[in-house]
């Protein structure tokens, strides 16, 4: 039978919400690539979009089996447990009354309520606590389902919950909104997995590596799985690559920073750390890494890349730059260089790469080098309105997601997901902007508009005022805050 045609379960998935609200906008893309990932190709008998609020970490999902239920749930970073319904109402009454004709219904209910099962009951409240007395008086309709086993408070093989929705801001004198009787299928997710990958206990970092928790949001939207080949054209300290590489991903990576890539940054005597022993830090396979120009790839013209993950640099902390001579800029004379005679230690000249031309040049190559059901994710900053169709638009890519992340002063930053559907033919490149006519997008000159402070007519940002914008603040919940980069040498 299909997945489709399979009897399904109602599941309550408990998700994320509150002190870490930064990523609230990533819950349910997260879940929709990854439901997806796993089978789940009926989005809309899977999930209500309708019942889902955005004030509540509680949402609501049919499955087939539990194990589907727990393979999903121990992928999702965005989630803290995920349990099967047993029933629910508007009160403690109407759930247990509830609970009582599902397992009625339901005879798969009566092994887990058996002799020799041991059982246990959680009472977990969204927008407010209940007092030992309280708990009480909630679990007494609940001690009437037809318990057989012992109950054990430690290890139970079952255990139950009482899930209340009382709001975000609630009134403890009225009623919850909604209560939920539930079994637990998993509290084993992936969130509980971060603290290993914390950049704190990171042997390699920088000013700009992405924090673990946005790292693998990133790596799920982009459905990376074992096997995966996994490019990432801005790779820095691999801060995303680790992210792949813990799914069991083939990764590769790209950047034009010959002293970064070459642990040329550090003193002379200091010991010799890059981004390679992160890799061996974890015990994953090392990348593989090139050092060249993004603008310019190197790379026979082919389909090879599953999944295209990426932070590219937009000026706050690392400006974009590609190959060129500054000479040439300015309509000067251009002297070659010969390489052979330089060696390895000659370092080839670039120039500014505005943000808007890397992002044409980014979904040109996605649309090149991404395989059919491929997915790029990238982060984009933006200041003001924007609007996903200031994307340039590639003939071979589809849009799928967005999700925003609220910084100071009216700045977002965006993950932004696209789909290869097409089979790339030559000629065909994303659509670029008519400057003449059409206005700037909202990434075309972020690092300008923050320092200005242009940010603070922002319809949606509900944020501090746009003065107060500074360098260390624009990425906040990544580690310890460094400073804004200086020019640094190389030391060969």
């Amino acid at each position: 039978r299909t997945m489709a045609s399979e009897p399904r379960k109602r599941y309550l998935l408990q998700q994320v919400w509150g002190g870490t609200r930064t990523f609230e906008d990533w819950r349910i893309p997260e879940l929709k690539s990854i439901s997806e990932m796993y089978g789940v190709k009926d989005w809309e008998s899977f999930y209500d979009e309708k019942s889902y609020d955005q004030n509540s970490p509680f949402v609501v999902v049919r499955l087939s089996s539990d194990d589907l239920a727990r393979k999903i749930g121990e992928r999702l970073v965005m989630l803290k447990n995920i349990h099967e319904i047993w029933g629910e109402g508007k009160t403690f009454e109407e759930a247990a009354n509830s609970a009582k004709a599902y397992i009625q219904k339901n005879k798969n209910c009566a092994a887990y309520m058996s002799k020799g099962k041991t059982f246990a009951l959680r009472v977990c409240g969204f927008g407010r606590t209940y007092s030992r007395e309280e708990q009480r008086e909630v679990l007494n309709p609940f001690f009437e389902l037809g318990w057989k086993g012992k109950a054990n408070l430690s290890c139970p093989d079952a255990l139950f919950y009482i899930f209340t929705d009382c709001g975000h801001i609630a009134d403890t004198k009225k009623p919850p909104k909604k209560v939920w009787f539930c079994r637990q299928i998993t509290d084993k997710t992936m969130r509980y997995k971060l603290h290993k990958y914390s950049l704190k206990t990171r042997p390699f970092i920088g000013p700009t590596s992405t924090c673990s928790e946005l790292a693998f949001l990133m790596a799920n939207q982009a459905q990376v799985k074992a096997g995966s080949v996994v490019f990432d054209p801005f790779v820095g300290t691999a801060s995303l690559l680790v992210a792949a590489s813990h799914f069991g991903a083939i990764c590769v990576g790209n950047d034009l920073d010959y002293c970064l890539l070459h642990s040329k940054i550090h003193k002379p005597k200091a010991k010799k750390k890059d981004l390679f022993l992160n890799f061996t830090h974890y015990g994953f396979e090392r990348p593989e890494i090139v050092c060249g120009d993004s603008a310019n790839p190197p790379w026979r013209s082919f389909e090879m890349f599953d999944s295209i993950i990426c932070d590219p640099p937009y000026g706050v902390r690392a400006g974009a730059r590609k190959s060129g001579s500054r000479a040439a800029l300015r309509g000067r004379k251009i002297n070659p260089v010969d390489v052979w005679k330089h060696g390895v230690k000659h370092i080839p000249s670039s120039i500014p790469y505005p943000v808007e031309e890397l992002m044409e040049d980014l979904m040109d190559f996605a649309g090149k080098y991404l395989a059919i059901k491929g997915r790029i994710v990238f982060l984009l900053p933006t200041v003001g309105e924007f609007k996903i169709n200031t994307i340039p638009q590639h003939p071979c890519l589809e849009f799928v997601a967005q999700s925003a992340q609220t910084l100071t002063g009216g700045f977002h930053r965006r993950c932004i997901t696209f789909k290869k559907t097409k089979i790339h033919k030559p000629g065909l490149v994303c659509k670029r902007r008519d400057k003449a006519t059409e206005p700037p997008p909202a990434f075309a000159d972020v690092k300008n508009q923050i320092f200005s402070g242009k940010s603070s007519s922002v319809e949606d940002s509900g944020d501090t005022k746009a003065t107060d914008t500074k360098p260390s603040s624009v990425h906040v919940g990544e580690g310890k805050e460094q400073p804004a980069s200086k020019k640094r040498k190389c030391n060969s």
